[in-house]
C-alpha cells in the first residue's frame, strides 16, 4: 500500500466515523476496500500476466528481468499451470545464461589474446635498455640514435618493474659551431608550437672530435604530448633551433616521424600515462 492510498483510507475512515457510521461498518468497508485492492493486483500481476512479461523479457534476452518474473509467479501462484510453465522456462533461461557467461569467457580470451598481439607488435620496433639500479625497462624506437652526435627528435619512454611507462621527449643537435639553444619553434602543416628551456641549464652540450652538441631531455607534459602526436602524423614537418644569436632549420623526416610514431603506440599499449 502505497502513502497516497493510506492517506486516502485515514481520511475516508475518519470522515465515516465523523458521520456516526458505526465502527463496524467502517471496518467492513475497510476490508472491502481491501479484497478490491487484492483483485486489481492479481488482475495485474496475475499468473497470466507474470507469465507473459517473464516470457516477452526472455524472447528480448533480457534475461535478468525474466528470472525476476518467473520467481514472482512461482512464489505468488505455486499451484497455477502457469507456474508449471514458468519452471519449464526458467530451465531454458538457466540454459541461456550459461551460454552467454560461456560466450563473454570466450570472448574475454579473444580480447586477452588480441591484446597481447597489439602490446607484442607496438614493441617489436623498440630497442630495450634495462637499467638494473633503478629497475627501469627504456624503449626506444631502433631507427632513433643512441648518442649525442646525431641530429633528433624523437619519445622515449621507461617502464619501472611495477609502475605504469613514463614518457620522455629528447631533441638533439649536432652540428660544426654552436647554437647555444634556448628554445625550439617546430611547425606542423602551417600549426607552430614552441618548447622552450624551463631552467638554466636544460639543454646540455657537449662537444668531441670537432663537433658540438645540444640535446634537450625532459619528462612529457600534456602540452609536449600534442606537440609530438602533431609532429608524428604531422605531413610538413620542420623544427627551428634558436640560439642566443644564430638559429638552424631542419626538416623532420619520415623516418623520424615514424619512430615517433612506434614509440607512442607502443607508450599508449603499455598502458603509459602523462603526469
Amino acid at each position: 500500500m502505497n502513502k497516497i492510498t493510506k492517506r486516502i483510507l485515514i481520511l475516508l475512515t475518519t470522515v465515516l466515523i465523523s458521520c456516526g457510521i458505526p465502527q463496524t461498518e467502517v471496518d467492513k468497508l475497510n476490508a472491502e476496500i481491501e479484497t478490491l485492492k487484492k483483485e486489481i493486483d492479481e488482475c495485474k500481476n496475475g499468473a497470466d500476466k507474470l507469465f507473459a512479461k517473464a516470457n516477452l523479457h526472455f524472447e528480448q534476452k533480457d534475461f535478468n528481468a525474466s528470472q525476476n518474473e518467473l520467481n514472482t509467479l512461482i512464489q505468488k501462484f505455486p499451484a497455477s499451470e502457469e507456474a508449471a510453465k514458468g519452471k519449464e522456462l526458467l530451465t531454458q533461461l538457466n540454459i541461456e545464461i550459461e551460454k552467454l557467461s560461456q560466450q563473454k569467457q570466450k570472448e574475454e580470451i579473444e580480447r586477452k589474446k588480441k591484446e597481447e598481439k597489439r602490446l607484442s607488435d607496438a614493441t617489436k620496433n623498440m630497442r630495450t635498455k634495462y637499467d638494473d639500479i633503478n629497475e627501469i625497462t627504456w624503449y626506444r624506437d631502433k631507427t632513433s640514435p643512441q648518442y649525442n652526435n646525431y641530429n633528433g627528435f624523437f619519445g622515449y619512454f621507461g617502464k619501472s618493474n611495477t609502475g605504469i611507462p613514463f614518457l620522455r621527449l629528447r631533441i638533439q643537435y649536432a652540428a660544426d659551431d654552436w647554437l647555444f639553444i634556448e628554445s625550439y619553434i617546430i611547425k606542423v602543416d602551417g600549426i607552430t608550437y614552441t618548447i622552450e628551456e624551463e631552467k638554466y641549464g636544460e639543454i646540455e652540450t657537449d662537444n668531441g672530435s670537432g663537433g658540438v652538441w645540444e640535446w634537450l631531455d625532459r619528462a612529457v607534459s600534456e602540452d609536449e604530448l600534442q606537440i609530438m602526436r602533431a609532429v608524428a602524423n604531422g605531413k610538413d614537418v620542420k623544427i627551428r633551433f634558436n640560439g642566443k644569436q644564430y638559429r638552424k632549420d631542419k626538416t623532420i623526416n619520415s623516418t623520424q616521424k615514424a619512430a615517433l610514431r612506434n614509440v607512442l603506440d607502443a607508450f599508449d599499449a603499455l598502458g603509459g600515462k602523462i603526469y
